[in-house]
């Protein structure tokens, strides 16, 4: 009979574990959960054509508003989702805090389990792309360490014409504003005639 005593509270403790970890396991993946729906739908930036118009009006500042930062930012995403071997974003959305970006991720980790981070970026420019780089992680409010998250890297040089070069990009208030080099007058000229088709 002891033995019986012994293997029924065995089976007894061994259940309570097994619903102890489940239930844990439970509250786990609710508190990754996302807080939002995101998607990675986005609409194209006419970069280009800003560029040129911006020209033509021998301005050198090309101003981008959050809603293009945003739709810029899931562009670069949506072309490759897979974040590594086991995390693909599902969801992204952008905008602008305290002078940084926050891109806020709906991931999917193991292909089932969805967690929602936000990732602030300060943005750098490094000839000829436009540099995210990670200043701080979060996920539910609490800090994770930056050594998980990568910086985004766009070819934002390559989006506009030649012989346009950028000089600078940096976030000031509510616009990220690219500085453009001031075009020499043969340069305004090669532009003209490229959009003339000459």
């Amino acid at each position: 009979m002891p033995a019986m005593r012994i293997l029924k509270k065995s089976l007894i403790t061994l259940a309570i574990l097994i619903l102890v970890a489940v239930i844990l396991g439970v509250v786990a993946i609710r508190y990754v959960k996302p807080t939002e729906t995101l998607n990675l739908n986005y609409s194209t930036v006419p970069l280009e054509d800003r560029a040129v118009s911006m020209a033509k009006k021998l301005s050198t500042t090309l101003k981008l508003s959050e809603a293009d930062v945003n739709n810029i930012g899931k562009a670069f995403i949506a072309a490759n989702p897979q974040y590594g071997p086991n995390v693909t974003i599902t969801g992204a959305r952008f905008q602008f805090e305290d002078g940084r970006v926050a891109g806020h991720y709906n991931l999917l980790v193991l292909d089932r389990v969805p967690v929602g981070v936000v990732v602030y970026y300060r943005i750098k420019w490094r000839n000829p792309n436009l540099v995210a780089e990670v200043d701080e992680a979060k996920l539910r409010g609490r800090k994770l360490p930056n050594k998980y998250f990568d910086d985004i890297v766009i070819p934002l040089g390559d989006s506009i014409p030649k012989p346009l070069q950028i000089e600078n990009a940096e976030l000031s208030g509510e616009q990220l504003i690219v500085k453009i080099k001031k075009p020499t007058l043969s340069e305004l000229t090669q532009l003209l005639r490229q959009e003339l088709g000459l």
